[in-house]
């Protein structure tokens, strides 16, 4: 018994130190955002200023375990939902957890800048400044007039936001492309 507890906690720390080395190494040297989800009472802020039908496609760009698309489907019941995670340990967990909930986010493993936003209606992100800055002419490049980008913590530099509110100590931002 002593030995398959050691054998399991091995396991475990195993899985932990392969997930921050590689959480290190796309933070370091590809520039990813670290996998923090948004804070609960963000999105609930969020979806008070949303006025949505239902109809809108959305998507979530670093989608990590999709708790914003979560939340917009709950409360919108909205049919098309898009989360976008290139890491592969949130991109599983968020499977997993559409697959028990009988959820209809489509999740897609892939690099954000490697999708086309051109169906989207409403973007969230929660990305670091230097990928907001790229995301900048994507967004005008790819998005169609009206499309709004909602951006938690983190301005998009060079445009201007429609509004900000404030949430505890951090800003979101609405941006109307």
């Amino acid at each position: 018994m002593e030995a398959f507890l050691l054998i399991v906690i091995l396991v475990v720390l195993s899985l932990a130190l392969i997930f921050v080395t590689t959480q290190m190494y796309n933070v370091v040297f590809r520039g990813f955002a670290p996998f923090i989800s948004t804070k609960f009472s963000a999105i609930l802020a969020i979806l008070k200023e949303l006025n949505l039908s239902g109809k809108e496609t959305v998507y979530e760009l670093g989608a990590g375990k999709a708790g914003f698309l979560r939340a917009v489907e709950q409360k919108f019941k909205n049919e098309k939902l898009v989360g976008v995670e290139y890491s592969w340990w949130p991109y599983v967990l968020a499977k997993m957890q559409i697959v028990i909930t009988g959820s209809k986010i489509q999740m897609i493993r892939k690099n954000i800048f490697k999708i086309s936003l051109k169906e989207a209606d409403v973007i969230y992100c929660f990305l670091i400044p230097e990928t907001m800055k790229r995301l900048k002419e994507k967004f005008k490049k790819e998005c169609r007039p009206g499309t709004l980008v909602v951006s938690y913590r983190f301005s998009i530099a060079g445009l201007d936001p429609e509004r900000v509110i404030k949430e505890g100590r951090d800003n979101i931002y609405f941006y109307r492309i």
